[in-house]
């Protein structure tokens, strides 16, 4: 590229001084300076110019053969570029000095690569700036607001920054922090009074239906008193499930209760043996590992009550059998498979009935904060034979010696 350059450079001035000799001003040719010409007659040598120039024939020379032309080097031991043009009664000599340009030109370099170690020297010195002064602040501040303890309603961020910019965000961000505090200290204070209120006409309700269930009352009374126990015993069930769920979980919380599922699932087979009555399957029991798991029993019962029920409302021929395997409990049914709108068809025709199905609804997003309370998994596998449910509680199993 650089020879290109010079190249060009030297034909043009070659070209204008040669339109100067045509039109008859070969006296106003350069014999010094950095661009130098000479017109030669023939067997005329005019003073200055070079010996080793002065008999050559037209073309392009310079003391730098590996930029272009043919070398010809000057006993001046100058750096130069020259062209010999054919002229019609002689020819035209133009050398041209690179030597100072090229020291020009290398001073510019060096002069514009100060300029860019400088630019890059304040680019970086303001990037430090900003990381010392804006990034790195941000970031303690973020790590300060992950390092606060959930539990622990006082927890505050200091303020004391020297960056206003930061100290605004750490006081909005206490401000936000008193409010939500503020927040869940009115949630828990309703929630412990819902649950003193309710527990008590919860236990007079169900007083109430067992006295009921021991007087001989007519036949049409029957389901009524059966939807009062079936709301009775659903509603318990979902304030225990609420109030567990409703508490922060910590370290030591869920190991505070153990559960033998093997003894467990036996009695909750028990207990939804009556959703059978009319229907040719039955309930039965598998392979029971013994099996530990840290969760309270009450959580258990809702989970896998669930799924007993809806095997159950899909089989209506066959067996519903419950397996605890490797920290797995499975409900296998041979009923005719899940399908969503079939059993949105029976929830529906369910609440035409005295007693309707639990698990529905609310039970839905129990089982949903429940799994996700305990790191649960629950799988479905569903075909034409029936569906296996399987949920996994290997997340809570413990070794009990």
């Amino acid at each position: 590229m650089e020879g290109r350059y010079w190249e060009d450079l030297t034909r043009a001035i070659s070209d204008d001084h040669a339109e100067r000799v045509r039109s008859g001003h070969e006296d106003a040719l350069p014999s010094e300076g950095l661009v130098r010409s000479w017109y030669v007659r023939e067997g005329v040598v005019p003073s200055g110019l070079p010996r080793q120039l002065a008999h050559l024939p037209p073309g392009i020379y310079t003391s730098e053969a590996s930029l272009f032309g043919d070398a010809v080097n000057l006993d001046s031991g100058e750096t130069y570029h020259a062209v010999v043009a054919g002229l019609p009664q002689g020819r035209l000599v133009t050398v041209v000095n690179i030597e100072p340009l090229e020291q020009q030109q290398n001073h510019y370099a060096r002069l514009s690569l100060l300029w860019i170690l400088c630019f890059a020297a304040v680019i970086g010195g303001f990037i430090v700036w900003l990381h010392a002064n804006l990034v790195r602040p941000v970031r303690d501040l973020a790590a300060r607001m992950q390092a606060i303890d959930p539990s622990d309603a006082s927890a505050r961020l200091p303020t004391d920054y020297p960056r206003e910019e930061i100290q605004v965000i750490a006081q909005a961000s206490n401000a936000h922090l008193e409010r939500v505090a503020q927040f869940i200290q009115r949630e828990r204070s309703l929630l412990d009074q819902a649950s003193h209120e309710f527990r008590t006409p919860i236990a007079v309700i169900a007083g109430a239906a067992d006295v009921l269930r021991q007087l001989p009352l007519p036949a049409a009374s029957q389901p009524a008193l059966a939807r009062i126990e079936y709301a009775v015993e659903d509603l318990s069930e979902t304030m225990v499930a609420l109030l567990y769920l409703a508490r922060e979980a910590g370290p030591g919380v869920e190991d505070a209760e153990i559960t033998a599922l093997h003894d467990f699932l036996p009695r909750l087979v028990l207990d939804h043996e009556y959703l059978l009555r009319g229907k040719d399957a039955q309930l039965r029991l598998g392979t029971l590992e013994p099996t530990f798991v840290a969760a309270p029993e009450a959580m258990v019962r809702i989970a896998v009550s669930n799924l007993i029920r809806n095997a159950i409302e899909n089989t209506d021929v066959g067996f519903v059998e419950i397996v605890l395997s490797q920290g797995r409990v499975a409900v296998i049914d041979s009923g005719s498979g899940f399908d969503p709108v079939e059993a949105a068809r029976r929830y529906r025709d369910s609440l035409r009935q005295p007693a309707p199905m639990r698990g529905q609804g609310l039970g839905l997003f129990l089982i949903g904060r429940i799994c996700e309370r305990f790191r649960w998994t629950l799988e479905i596998d569903s075909g034409t034979r029936g569906t296996r449910a399987t949920l996994d509680l290997s997340a809570s199993v413990v070794e009990v010696p």
